[in-house]
């Protein structure tokens, strides 16, 4: 199931974020900023799962409503097995994207072949985006 973030997610998004960029996750600060600037495109995946988990968050996105993906990350245990995709097509099914764009670590080839999948094209390359190494810009029109 998807739904919009609330506080009450802070701890887990957090948790997810230093997993999937553990060179440069996302701090509180910015998740809070991220809430504040994108309240209706800031959207969790909550697994619907029995047990323990049943409610348990596994994956967030956060988009702009001009279509640029700010970030997305799924729990490394439930990958590739389609949350992510989920998301990104809830995303582009948003009534106001015309198109999305992110950028991607040049060494992330995990994610470059996500999106790849998903019919992003690479359309720029910028050079130190992260600092320490290129970014890819990825872009896909919405339907």
């Amino acid at each position: 199931m998807i739904r919009r973030f609330s506080f009450a997610d802070l701890d887990r998004i957090l948790e997810i974020e230093r997993q999937a960029f553990p060179k440069s996750p996302y701090d509180l600060a910015t998740f809070l900023n991220l809430y504040w600037l994108h309240p209706e495109t800031f959207w969790v995946y909550v697994e619907r799962t029995h047990g323990w988990e049943k409610g348990r968050i596994f994956a967030y996105i956060v988009f702009a409503h001009h279509g640029h993906i700010i970030s997305i990350a799924v729990d490394p245990t439930r990958r590739r097995k389609g949350i992510g995709k989920i998301l990104l097509e809830r995303a582009i099914a948003h009534p106001r994207i015309r198109k999305l764009r992110a950028e991607v670590r040049v060494s992330n080839k995990g994610a470059q072949a996500f999106y790849e999948e998903m019919g992003f094209r690479v359309v720029e390359v910028v050079s130190n985006y992260y600092g320490d190494e290129d970014a890819l810009i990825v872009e896909k029109n919405a339907q």
